[in-house]
């Protein structure tokens, strides 16, 4: 499991938490699941960083 957050001042104004399912393809590409339900597919080989940026995508952002 792989949680980012993002925090302002202290205060967490927006986070993402993916599971490895297992599943992979034969080039390794592995899926992930968001707590939204949203899939991702990350290479492990690239790096957890480029996976939590691929999370971050998901989030939607609420303008008021």
């Amino acid at each position: 499991m792989i949680t980012v957050a993002i925090l302002v001042n202290g205060q967490p104004i927006a986070a993402r938490t993916a599971v490895n399912t297992g599943k992979s393809d034969y080039k390794g590409v592995t899926e992930y699941k968001n707590d939204d339900g949203s899939t991702i597919y990350h290479h492990p080989k690239d790096g957890a960083v480029k996976l939590a940026i691929k999370m971050l995508k998901t989030i939607k952002e609420v303008k008021k």
